[in-house]
């Protein structure tokens, strides 16, 4: 089970930021509570079994990864699925160990990343960072690993972040200068904090987001690395119990921020676009909960998450394209009636994939496939 609050790997962190916002439902929730029919999509581009989805990356039409966990939400088991250009399978190489992965970062066929959590979602947690060889999936164990949870990475060939946050609600940031992995150090006065996504424009230009304590209010995080440090940064976003879910670099050092605002009776979609100099709020699905972004290439982008029915404790999922000026939701499959998307990732206009969870009892991985005309 994916235990994200507002698209956070849950651990104490979160869990103590989340508990002071009541209003609308968590990423936990919505991810957790879903069981599976099957998907409309054609068999090999199906992986269904117990568990969900949470991250996706694209090398190319022809490779890709997910990852998520696999089994019930008292014994989960971390899954790395593998794209080989005709079936989705379990990833060679890899030896599955009790918690979840919440993201994936992909940076040729011989080198990707994955991070999360070992351990319960209800008792001790340990940071999880995975990596790709080209031939198995190793654990990373230097610097050691630390109570908490990694819920986003990104990555290039040169570097790479992860971000989550730890047991006593401070903000983990890791940085890979293409040799070793390093603690970086976080920005003073934060408190409560959970960080869900990060997103890198460039090797001196990075953000982070997620949620955070300010001015004794829940509310939305942004912070920004600048080359030598990471500082909290402008929000452009008024209103309290806001969180961002994910952020995505486009071309030309642009960015997409995505989340939701969870006052009153349920979440609200926000959004925000970041023009190389300032970010700027933008417009998209009116209701629900946006998980996460990713660029296309040609300038373009996608949004996922899902939306609340407000008559029956459902979800359908939610894909919306980037405009230029605004998100514009698109067609998606909802299998049985209910499902949330968590993850994005395009290789190209006629090429994406999109992952998540299905369904009301006990929830089953969902993936869908974006062929340029329409996702199935």
């Amino acid at each position: 089970m994916l235990t994200l609050i507002a698209g956070v790997a849950a651990n104490g962190a979160q869990a103590s930021a989340a508990s002071t916002r009541s209003a609308g439902p968590s990423r936990a929730t919505v991810l957790s509570t879903r069981a599976a029919a099957a998907s409309a999509a054609p068999d090999s581009t199906r992986y269904v079994t117990d568990g969900a989805l949470a991250g996706v990356a694209a090398v190319s039409g022809g490779s890709a990864w997910a990852v998520g966990y696999t089994g019930t939400q008292e014994k989960s088991k971390t899954l790395i699925l593998h794209w080989n250009g005709k079936t989705w399978a379990k990833a060679p190489g890899f030896t599955p160990v009790a918690g979840e992965l919440s993201g994936i970062a992909a940076v040729s066929a011989t080198s990707a990343w994955a991070v999360g959590y070992t351990g319960s979602p209800f008792t001790s947690q340990r940071t999880l960072l995975e990596h790709w060889n080209g031939r198995s999936w190793t654990a990373v164990t230097t610097p050691r690993p630390v109570s908490g949870a990694f819920a986003a990475v990104t990555a290039t060939a040169g570097y790479a972040w992860a971000v989550g946050s730890t047991a006593a609600s401070t903000a983990v940031i890791w940085h890979w200068n293409g040799r070793t992995w390093a603690k970086s150090p976080v920005p003073a006065g934060l408190s409560n904090v959970g960080l869900a996504t990060v997103a890198a424009t460039s090797a001196s230009s990075a953000w982070a987001g997620g949620l955070g304590t300010i001015n004794t209010q829940i509310s939305g995080l942004l912070l920004h690395w600048n080359g030598t440090s990471w500082a909290k940064a402008a929000y452009p976003i008024q209103g309290t119990y806001q969180y961002l879910n994910g952020l995505a670099a486009g071309p030309r050092g642009t960015a997409w921020a995505v989340g939701a605002n969870a006052s009153g009776t349920g979440a609200t979609a926000i959004s925000m676009y970041w023009n190389g100099t300032s970010w700027a709020k933008t417009t998209g699905p009116a209701s629900g909960d946006l998980f996460a972004a990713a660029a296309v290439p040609g300038g373009t982008a996608w949004a996922v998450g899902s939306a609340e029915s407000p008559k029956v404790a459902v979800a359908s999922t939610v894909i919306a394209r980037w405009t230029g000026k605004a998100w514009s939701r698109v067609a998606s499959p909802t299998p049985s009636g209910d499902g949330a998307l968590a993850a994005v990732a395009a290789t190209s206009a006629r090429g994406a994939w999109a992952v998540g969870s299905t369904g009301l009892s006990v929830p089953k991985t969902l993936i869908l496939h974006w062929n340029g005309k329409a996702w199935s």
